[in-house]
């Protein structure tokens, strides 16, 4: 039977299921095919938390009976998304004796992460990734690789994303509902990160805001690796509040206004320029200017872009970014954005999509814009996970200790559901 990867996108706005299968390029490395996708309007979700299982539930199924139908056959396991406010992060150390005539092994990383790992933590709080920034092989520091180095002693500074246990089994219920497991709970900006980042941006440094419906991802990458992360509790779906409470619209009417109208540069729409919606208490649509329009979403986005120039700057990497900021997600593609974020950050901005580089044919037109980042990443982060264990399983043959993640996976799931 041929190997296939699913992944779930459950976002504020929408929910997205794709299964893609492994196949190989014409160069003989691994590659993805899409085989099938389904969507659904999120209900139930505020903010990227869970508010409402039976709601998320239900909609998870609607997306994933979709993309079932299309490619023929169920889902059985998937990679999950997982952002939302409750998201936190921290940095932390670990270390691990080596015995000097093997060298560093897989083993004595595996111990020197899990030593970064024992954190104090909240009580409702658990961790979803620990990630090697980099490491330091008898003081000799911004180690990438350090297998097979002879050394006495091992460093790790690791970056620990942590998120609320309640969010989190929330999550997992909506998805195990329909009896599928879950491969790995994948935090979202890394996932857009495999799907809309050049390799040389990540070895130089890179930003990567990821503007959702009810929050922005913001990440940090250099030397190819995860250096800072922050959720913010604030995305698309407040410039649409924004516009529905001025204009006393509906709030489906302030987004149509938004997608079809709007920009964040009103000194570009002419003043005289109107559009017609209905609003609240009365019968007949009523006029209003686009150029106030933009001025409404000029105001909220510059706000945006001042609290991610301010977590830029708090990071510590603002200056250490000469790729700049990538925006994606839905909202990246508001017009006069880019410019906007030029202006205000003072960097090279772009927007990215999922590329035609990457490795996965048969992507929709649909798929292939900043909404879905998030959900095309995902594949992506499981065929590499694919590849990796791959070299886990080679490496434990050859005595250097694979670490069973699948294992743990599952053993964090059994540990995380009741009964």
């Amino acid at each position: 039977m041929q190997e296939t990867i699913s992944a779930i996108d459950i976002g504020t706005t929408k929910i997205c299921a794709l299964t893609a299968a492994v196949t190989y390029d014409t160069l003989g490395n691994l590659a993805l095919r899409v085989l099938g996708e389904g969507q659904a309007k999120s209900r139930g979700i505020r903010r990227g938390v869970v508010m409402h299982v039976p709601d998320v539930t239900a909609a998870v199924s609607e997306a994933v009976e979709k993309c079932e139908r299309q490619m023929g056959h169920q889902i059985i396991n998937a990679y999950v998304g997982i952002a939302g406010s409750h998201i936190g992060t921290l940095n932390s150390k670990g270390v691990s004796p080596i015995d000097r005539r093997q060298g560093v092994t897989g083993n004595d990383m595996q111990r020197a992460l899990e030593g970064a790992r024992a954190v104090a933590l909240p009580q409702n709080q658990e961790v979803i990734h620990t990630i090697a920034r980099h490491w330091t092989v008898d003081g000799q520091t911004d180690i990438q690789h350090p297998i097979g180095m002879n050394a006495y002693r091992l460093e790790v500074d690791a970056h620990i994303v942590t998120g609320n246990s309640t969010a989190i089994n929330n999550l997992v219920q909506c998805v195990v509902a329909h009896g599928i497991d879950i491969d790995e709970l994948v935090l979202e900006p890394l996932a857009s990160n495999e799907s809309v980042l050049k390799a040389d941006e990540r070895r130089m440094g890179v930003a990567v805001v990821d503007i959702g419906g009810g929050t922005t991802d913001l990440a940090i990458f250099r030397d190819d690796g995860l250096c800072h992360t922050v959720i913010l509790d604030v995305g698309g779906n407040h410039l649409t509040n924004d516009l529905a409470n001025v204009l006393h619209a509906p709030f489906e009417t302030a987004e149509e206004l938004k997608l079809r109208y709007g920009t964040v540069l009103p000194e570009r729409v002419a003043e005289d320029e109107k559009v017609w919606a209905n609003v609240f208490g009365e019968k007949a649509e009523r006029s209003f200017s686009r150029r106030f329009i933009a001025e409404i979403l000029e105001a909220r986005a510059v706000e945006i872009l001042e609290i991610i120039q301010d977590k830029l700057e708090a990071s510590g990497y603002m200056n250490q970014l000469p790729a700049g900021v990538v925006f994606t997600g839905g909202c990246s593609q508001l017009p006069g954005l880019t410019e906007l974020g030029r202006e205000i950050l003072g960097m090279p901005v772009r927007v990215g999509t999922p590329a035609s580089h990457l490795p996965i044919s048969g992507l929709s037109r649909s798929l292939q814009t900043p909404t879905y980042a998030t959900s095309v990443g995902l594949l992506l982060w499981g065929l590499h996970e694919d590849a990796r264990a791959v070299h886990r399983r080679f490496a434990a043959e050859q005595g250097s200790g694979g670490v069973d993640w699948a294992g743990q996976t599952m053993r964090w799931l059994r540990n995380l559901l009741p009964g």
